[in-house]
């Protein structure tokens, strides 16, 4: 983040001039200064300081110079060194990041912001280490929608509570906004006009799934091999095709040889950020269509040829598995109407040949019935982007 400044000198000749508006900026230098040191009393009786400290744009590294942090850490340190540390019960720091990019890369950035303040204040204070406790998270946009007005949801905050009050050995207070993490110190720089804060967007890379890889694991058991390609599209839906395709026979005496193909359109009931990697998590439905044709003989026992197609609804779920959640299980069921053509046949004594049965040839049509039942393993393809930066 930068801040831009407009910095602008004057020579006057009179120097009695000069000596009074030195005077000046030291009183309201000295007003701000007081004003920066108020505690807060609490519903409970207990008196309370809350801090803010802020960080730039996509980091998370401490940042002791940053905007009003200067005057942030010294009110900290003054108000240690009169209280003490044993005092304290416990320190909450809650860490948050401005919401455009990414939601998880927020979140990801949030947490090492508390983290990274943690690591200050134990530095700092190390009987703090057992009393601090920390939580994150992304801001709200600014009811403004402005891109300026971000600069001030980058920050950690917290509280320090005490059960007796004692003044700081500063000059007297005046009220602030006792909610918590409410508060913001006024600019220390009043030697200087301070134009509006502009944001300042770097480049920065993030990762966005574009496609699923999928096998359904239960055709897999039964050595139907199989593989399915899912495409989101916009935050809510996806399109999925798939094919099946086990092709193998022993000596005209067993077969199994099935080749389906078919798509399926699914709308996903929670939103997903377009341009993030938690795409297809979730419950789906949507309609699908698939054909197939196949060859299955068990001996003499059964023996069909014949093709078969289907249209109906499908339905299911998904969810992240594993340590690190780098792929996904899926779980779906359909149903719909069903058209199959059927020609039996039998082998010769020898199985040799296998023999057309004229008699054994039936179509079957299912208005309602099961079609699909899966559980797939979901891997989901990456790329990585670079989203340009500069001045917004």
């Amino acid at each position: 983040m930068t801040r831009n400044f407009n910095i602008t000198s004057n020579q006057p000749s009179n120097r009695l001039l000069k000596a009074l508006c030195a005077i000046f900026l030291f009183v309201v230098a000295g007003s701000l200064q007081m004003f920066a040191q108020e505690r807060v009393k609490v519903e409970s009786g207990d008196f309370a300081y809350d801090f803010r400290i802020f960080f730039p744009f996509d980091d998370s590294r401490f940042s002791p110079n940053y905007l009003e942090n200067p005057a942030t850490l010294a009110k900290l340190d003054s108000v240690i060194a009169v209280h003490g540390i044993d005092a304290i019960d416990e320190l909450v720091v809650v860490a948050k990041s401005s919401p455009e990019g990414p939601y998880q890369y927020n979140m990801n950035l949030s947490a090492r912001r508390a983290a990274s303040m943690r690591d200050y204040l134990v530095r700092r204070f190390p009987g703090l280490e057992s009393k601090i406790k920390l939580e994150n998270g992304v801001s709200p946009w600014p009811e403004s929608r402005k891109k300026s007005d971000l600069v001030r949801l980058r920050y950690a905050a917290f509280r320090m509570v005490f059960p007796y009050d004692i003044n700081l050995p500063l000059p007297g207070v005046a009220p602030i906004d006792s909610a918590l993490y409410a508060i913001d110190i006024p600019d220390p720089d009043l030697n200087i006009v301070q134009e509006p804060l502009s944001v300042l967007l770097p480049d920065y890379k993030y990762k966005q799934m574009i496609f699923a890889l999928k096998t359904n694991l239960l055709y897999d058991a039964i050595t139907a091999l199989n593989v399915e390609v899912e495409v989101p599209i916009g935050k809510q839906f996806s399109i999925m095709w798939e094919d099946v395709f086990p092709w193998w026979e022993t000596g005209n005496k067993y077969c199994f040889q099935y080749w389906e193909m078919g798509a399926e359109a699914r709308y996903w009931f929670k939103p997903w950020d377009v341009n993030g990697v938690e795409k297809l998590r979730g419950f789906f439905v949507g309609p699908y269509v698939m054909s197939a044709k196949y060859d299955f003989q068990n001996d003499r026992k059964f023996n069909y040829q014949g093709e078969h197609w289907s249209a109906g609804i499908a339905a299911g779920w998904s969810t992240p598995i594993g340590r690190k959640k780098r792929v996904n299980l899926e779980f779906e069921v359909a149903a719909g109407y069903l058209y199959t053509q059927n020609r039996g046949y039998f082998p010769a004594d020898d199985y040799s040949l296998l023999i057309r049965n004229p008699d054994d040839v039936f179509t079957t049509s299912s208005p309602i019935v099961p079609t699909k039942s899966k559980i797939s393993l979901v891997v989901p393809i990456y790329v990585t982007r670079t989203r340009v930066g500069g001045t917004k």
